[in-house]
């Protein structure tokens, strides 16, 4: 009897659970848009991407490319301390999250990306494949 009140109450959490997750989500992606400002620009011959990673270790930024996506994602180890070295810390701006943001690119060199990391700024280079434009006949 005990098991089986204990199977319907995992019942009744997942959908709770699922809220949970799902908010979570949302706010981890509401989050990587006000936090990693990003810029994005077509040139003739690339794409540049520029995100605002401000207080992010190189170590910590992971970029890849994959089915026409460029994945951005920035992870910071959370601080659980709650005292820094002179006492307690009474008010708390600066947390932990993990940030990711992603963009479609069709056309892109996959083995050319380049990505740089200095003072809090990532810029991603995308080349651009270079289009077939044979079929295309100019009318004279």
């Amino acid at each position: 009897m005990r098991q089986q009140l204990f199977s319907h109450l995992d019942d009744l959490l997942l959908p709770a659970k699922l809220l949970k997750r799902a908010g979570d989500d949302a706010r981890t992606a509401l989050n990587a848009h006000l936090v990693m400002k990003t810029d994005v620009v077509e040139h003739d011959d690339d794409y540049t991407v520029t995100a605002e990673l401000p207080g992010y270790d190189k170590d910590a930024l992971t970029v890849k490319y994959a089915d026409h996506v460029l994945t951005i994602r920035a992870k910071q180890a959370a601080d659980t301390t709650d005292r820094d070295d002179d006492g307690r810390v009474l008010h708390r701006e600066r947390f932990a999250d993990d940030l990711t943001r992603r963009f479609y690119f069709k056309n892109v060199l996959k083995d050319q990306i380049q990505a740089h990391y200095d003072a809090g700024l990532l810029t991603v280079t995308l080349p651009k494949k270079v289009t077939d434009e044979t079929s295309k006949i100019e009318i004279q």
